[in-house]
Order: structure tokens, then C-alpha cells, then sequence
């Protein structure tokens, strides 16, 4: 005989509580949606807010007796950032293009591991940059090395989707860095040259002119 699902309520709407499920779209990091969950939170009758990162959702659990659902979607419209209410519609902000005669891939794309010296441009100074859709400052590491890039015939990029802080390449190359951007640059010889975390732009351009000389 086949097992029947039954979906059970969660406290709250069991006692007559409400779930409301705000996907943002097209923002560009994590605190982005910390700030909607943050404006939510100040609102009478909520009881929860949580922020999903990977889901781009906000989701609020309240009292429809104290609060209605469109003034909590008005709220978090307020920040700014574009809200449609419901799952699976979250979206970060479309990845810098990189023109495809540049020196640009891709060698982890879910947070698998990989070894960075198989991965070095030879006779050219090589950047692994350690990316999360998520993190904000990391756009502006690719802004600029799409630059650098176009001016620089010398110099490759080896892009590292982390995903989260929990997979396999995080726990390899990340697991004393506090925060992204992270990028390590090796010079045209593949000597390391410098790790640089957060953003320091001026950093990665000197680290750069460094490894031209080795």
C-alpha cells in the first residue's frame, strides 16, 4: 500500500500565521538582501525574517491580524530593488561579459576543487579569481580585470565559481579568508606573486606589474 503525504503546518500557520515568500531580482549581492529582510523585520506582526542567498528569496513568517501582506511587500519595495512576491523567481544581476578573444575561463563552476598550477597561462601572468554570484565587490574585481585584460595581451583570467562557503574548493583554498573578493596571481614563470583578499584594486594591479618582472 503506498505511504499518503501529509504536509504539516508550521506553528505559526497552525495558529493562524502567514508565510510570504519576496523574490528579488537583478540585485547584486548578499547584502542587498539582508537590507529587504532587515526593512521587513521592523514591521508589527512579523515574527521571522530569513534571507535566502543562493535563492535570492526573503521569506517572512507574520500575523495577518496585525499586518497585511501588501504593506510588507510595499516595505521591502521601498528599499529600491525590484520584489515579485513568490518562489523561485530570484535572480542576481547578469555577470560581467568578457570579450571572448580574452584570456578568460572558467575551471570550477560548482565549487568542485581544482589544483591552480594546471591552470596557469604560460608565459603570462595568471589571476585566479575566487567568485560567488553574491558578493558584491567581486563585480567590481571582474570590471576591472575586464580592462586590464583588454589592454594587456600577457595576462589571464581562471574564473572559481566558491558558490558558498562550504564546498569543496572554499575548504581547499578559503578556509582562513574572511570575506571575497580573494585572488591569487602568479607571475609569467608561475611564482606565486601575492594572495590578496577583499577589495583592493591597487593591490591587484601592483601584484600584476610584479609578475610581468618575473
Amino acid at each position: 500500500m503506498a505511504a499518503t503525504a501529509i504536509a504539516c503546518a508550521t506553528p505559526l500557520e497552525a495558529s493562524g500565521g502567514k508565510t510570504l515568500v519576496l523574490s528579488l531580482q537583478d540585485i547584486n549581492c548578499q547584502s542587498c538582501g539582508d537590507r529587504v529582510a532587515t526593512v521587513i523585520r521592523k514591521q508589527a506582526g512579523v515574527s521571522s525574517v530569513s534571507f535566502d542567498k543562493k535563492a535570492v528569496e526573503v521569506t517572512v513568517q507574520y500575523d495577518p491580524k496585525e499586518v497585511q501582506r501588501d504593506k510588507l511587500v510595499a516595505a521591502a519595495q521601498q528599499t529600491g530593488f525590484r520584489v515579485v512576491v513568490g518562489r523561485g523567481k530570484g535572480r542576481y544581476e547578469k555577470d560581467t561579459r568578457f570579450d571572448p578573444k580574452l584570456d578568460v575561463k572558467w575551471i570550477s563552476h560548482r565549487g568542485e576543487d581544482v589544483q591552480l598550477e594546471k591552470h596557469l597561462a604560460a608565459g603570462k601572468v595568471t589571476v585566479f579569481d575566487f567568485y560567488a554570484k553574491w558578493c558584491g565587490p567581486c563585480r567590481k574585481v571582474d570590471r576591472e580585470m575586464a580592462r586590464l585584460l583588454t589592454h594587456h595581451q600577457d595576462l589571464a583570467l581562471r574564473k572559481i565559481n566558491m558558490v558558498d562557503w562550504d564546498t569543496p574548493v572554499t575548504k581547499h583554498y578559503l578556509k582562513d579568508v574572511p570575506k571575497l573578493p580573494y585572488v591569487i596571481v602568479y607571475g609569467r614563470r608561475g611564482t606565486r606573486v601575492a594572495t590578496i583578499a577583499g577589495l583592493k584594486l591597487d593591490a591587484l594591479r601592483k601584484a600584476i606589474a610584479e609578475g610581468r618582472r618575473q
